[in-house]
């Protein structure tokens, strides 16, 4: 009978089956720590933030997203919140003045992360303080991203978009005129009053003693009841033009009333108020400085019988063609809110072929072509 030999225990063979099981085991075991481990060693956040993030219980995964400097700037201060975490890793950092309590502020108020982004993109500090100091305005990036938008007038924006109850690009364009303001106040004095471009109205004035140094008489047989009326000599000669031309529609078309000096304005004015009283007056003639007159750039319009009208053949003619010559129909109907003059059918005004052509076009007043510039 032959006998089995006994099989040797083997050390060797033991440990490499059996350490092997246990780092597997380990592994599976203890995979969350070991993962954990190897976050808070391999990302690139400091060891106060990753201190911060184990004392709250966050999710470590953040620190395994690209890292975030705001994030890392925010969250040993006191305006960290931890139900923003998400919109740290998503807001830009930049080194400004109060980033870290701003954009607390602002995600406070209920501003998105991309709207601060924009927001910070496109604003200074000291409008970022203003938006800080209202209320969420949901249109808010709709108006900075306006062409249109200036940001000097973002307080006024704001505030004036509360009061009424006007589209965006409408509230932008009239505080852009200045409508936000009453008439005559908030004046500027226009800096370049040569400018063919310029723009006079309740907000905009000339200087007292500005007279055009290019005044020319229009031709003898354009001119209304034997007047002598004037306009720079860019607009003089296109609105010569412009009557010849229509002629050969059998339209007739003269110059009433062109060039007036500050002194004119203030005479006419006066006038009006001691004949219409003030509130009238207000409604149809400019201020001395503030008429368009005085720029040698406006005409009001007469056929054979006197200024034209609405009913006036001649009106229409102008309607259709002025604006091929220059010219644009100043202050139209049913703008009055705007340009601050009633309808009239006879004033137009001289701004240059290309930007007559815009304006016709566009259906703005002057005044809100400007304001969109």
């Amino acid at each position: 009978m032959v006998r089995k030999r006994k099989k040797k225990f083997s050390t060797k063979k033991f440990l490499r089956f059996f350490i092997p099981l246990i780092i597997i085991l380990t592994i599976f075991l203890y995979k969350d720590d070991i993962y954990t481990l190897y976050v808070y060693k391999t990302t690139s956040y400091s060891d106060d933030t990753i201190n911060v993030i184990k004392d709250n219980n966050l999710d470590i995964n953040i620190l395994n997203k690209k890292y975030s400097q705001t994030l890392e700037n925010i969250i040993n201060t006191e305006y960290f919140d931890v139900k923003h975490v998400d919109d740290y890793l998503e807001i830009n950092y930049l080194d400004r003045d109060n980033f870290s309590s701003n954009i607390s502020k602002l995600l406070s108020l209920n501003y998105t992360p991309k709207e601060i982004n924009i927001i910070y993109d496109k604003l200074s500090d000291e409008s970022i303080d203003i938006i800080i100091n209202n209320d969420y305005l949901s249109d808010l990036i709709d108006i900075i991203n306006l062409s249109y938008f200036k940001e000097d007038l973002l307080e006024r924006y704001i505030e004036y978009i509360l009061k009424n109850d006007y589209e965006i690009e409408t509230a932008i364009i009239y505080v852009n005129i200045g409508l936000d303001k009453e008439y005559y106040t908030n004046v500027s004095e226009i800096s370049d009053q040569d400018d063919i471009l310029v723009l006079v109205n309740k907000y905009h004035k000339l200087s007292e003693n500005y007279v055009p140094d290019d005044l020319k008489t229009i031709s003898a047989k354009y001119q209304w009841a034997g007047r002598s009326n004037t306009l720079r000599k860019e607009a003089s000669d296109a609105f010569e033009k412009m009557c010849e031309a229509a002629t050969k529609d059998d339209i007739y078309i003269y110059a009433g009333s062109g060039y007036r000096s500050y002194a004119t304005q203030l005479y006419l004015y006066n006038n009006y108020v001691l004949q219409d009283g003030f509130d009238a007056a207000e409604t149809y003639s400019a201020r001395a400085s503030y008429s368009e007159h005085q720029t040698g750039l406006a005409m009001d319009i007469a056929n054979k019988n006197g200024f034209i009208s609405e009913s006036d053949k001649e009106y229409k003619w102008l309607i259709d063609n002025s604006y091929k010559y220059g010219f644009i129909l100043r202050y139209p109907k049913g703008k009055e809110n705007i340009t601050g003059y009633m309808y009239e059918e006879w004033h137009y005004r001289y701004v240059g072929i290309d930007v007559a052509k815009e304006v016709y076009e566009s259906g703005l007043t002057y005044d809100e072509y400007v304001a969109k510039k």
